[in-house]
């Protein structure tokens, strides 16, 4: 079940189909959802250069399904100042189970409760497995992050609805422009598609930082600008919140989002993320799913998710790498630097041997430098960050060969497609990173070394 997420996609009955537009048109026509993406974010909270709104169609027989509904009726139960107090009341509390009552039987769910039990060592009951969702999701918690506290966070609310920083005394109109607030998290399509009916949320354009194509093709993802209006009880706007760059999958079901950050919570507290990162790959999307647990007042990290969404970083092939100097940004992207330098250089490769699909592969790795390196606890990784261990010395100017185990469904494996190597030290940092292309059956790809 290396490929969970793309099965968590796969089995989502209840999900929705995306098309983006073709020229005039849309590639789909037919499709449950029609994303407009118009044209690219300005930056500025006063300059809105998408005209129409994002969403130009959405099948809404669709949202009655018991999980849509279920999972709608939770979005109003918090309250958007993330200073002010949270209090559940026993109705909310009862729509809270009427979720979990909806979601369970679900084919995502029910794959989320195997693989974590089968492949992470849990051992869930369904009884088990539906109280640590409802405790990871909806228990409130106080988080800590950089040594404030931030009392009565959920994970439910900060991915799906989001928390609201604000001044608590402005008074204005929607057509004011200055801004007076940000909004953290937010990371639904279901509640930006409601927001946006009601006028609630304007769509700035898309903030993609990519290379290639100036539009991105993939439909069932947003990196984008927005503002949204938080309204009293009078409809009145109270405050303007500006997310300069935002993101959430498109046409995923609300079982299949919670069913994909359940698993990789569980994957972070098994050790299984890399800097709060997940590297995967869903319709031939490469995402980085990133998960934050929330921080205790020791600094340590917490039982709790604090927040879940996907960083888009580019078709199969075309992805880039995340800049990872910055502080928990919300979608933040950079491109890959080819590196194969020194001290270790990735000399060849078999990514496609002849025979049975998982053995046979191996990378060989040469020290280029006049000392010995140990590769104790080193890596090397492939395009989706799972790891094969290294082990061993290598002398100076040895070349050696090194076999792709598959020794666990996360392991490291070579495609026969387009891919990407890395080797990393014992701190995880990248020492060589080389791409390949298409490889032929049985064919040795030979990596050159770089000057820098």
């Amino acid at each position: 079940m290396s490929d969970i997420y793309q099965q968590i996609w796969n089995s989502d009955k209840n999900g929705f189909s995306v098309s983006l537009r073709s020229g005039d048109g849309w590639k789909n026509p037919d499709a449950d959802i029609l994303l407009d993406l118009q044209t690219e974010a300005s930056g500025k909270t006063n300059i809105d250069l998408a005209t129409q709104p994002l969403f130009f169609q959405v099948n809404e027989e669709k949202l009655n399904g018991q999980t849509y509904t279920t999972f709608v009726q939770l979005l109003n139960n918090y309250v958007a100042n993330f200073r002010a107090d949270e209090i559940l009341t026993t109705e909310e509390q009862e729509e809270i189970e009427k979720f979990l009552d909806a979601i369970l039987p679900t084919e995502p769910m029910k794959l989320a409760l195997e693989y974590i039990n089968q492949e992470l060592g849990e051992n869930l009951s369904q009884q088990k497995f539906r109280a640590r969702l409802k405790q990871i999701w909806f228990e409130m918690y106080t988080n800590y992050y950089k040594g404030k506290s931030t009392h009565f966070c959920s994970g439910f609310e900060h991915v799906f609805v989001g928390e609201a920083k604000f001044d608590e005394n402005f008074r204005s109109t929607r057509d004011r422009t200055q801004n007076l607030g940000e909004i953290s998290g937010y990371h639904s399509w279901i509640k930006f598609y409601f927001d946006e009916k009601i006028r609630n949320v304007n769509f700035l354009g898309y903030k993609y930082d990519l290379q290639g194509d100036e539009i991105p093709n993939h439909p069932n993802v947003i990196t984008l600008q927005m503002l949204q209006y938080l309204t009293n009880m009078r409809g009145e706007v109270i405050a303007q919140l500006f997310k300069k760059k935002g993101g959430f999958f498109v046409g995923s079901s609300p079982e299949s989002e919670i069913a994909m950050g359940t698993v990789v919570y569980f994957e972070s507290i098994n050790d299984r993320v890399k800097q709060d990162k997940r590297r995967t790959i869903i319709n031939s999307g490469v995402y980085d799913l990133v998960i934050y647990r929330n921080i205790k007042s020791d600094g340590s990290r917490g039982d709790f998710i604090r927040s879940f969404f996907p960083i888009f970083l580019g078709n199969e092939g075309t992805e880039t790498l995340p800049d990872v100097s910055k502080e928990r940004p919300d979608v933040e992207v950079v491109p890959i630097e080819i590196k194969n330098n020194q001290p270790v250089i990735i000399v060849e490769a078999l990514a496609n041997p002849v025979g049975a699909e998982d053995i046979g592969e191996w990378v060989k790795l040469q020290n280029v430098t006049d000392k010995p390196i140990d590769l104790t606890s080193w890596e090397m990784r492939d395009k989706a960050a799972r790891p094969q261990p290294l082990s061993g010395i290598l002398q100076p100017n040895e070349v050696k060969q090194f076999a792709i185990t598959r020794s666990s469904l996360n392991s490291m494996q070579l495609s026969n497609r387009s891919g990407l190597i890395t080797v990393n030290d014992q701190q995880s940092k990248v020492i060589a990173v080389v791409r390949y292309n298409r490889a032929n059956s049985d064919e040795i790809i030979r990596f050159e070394r770089t000057t820098s």
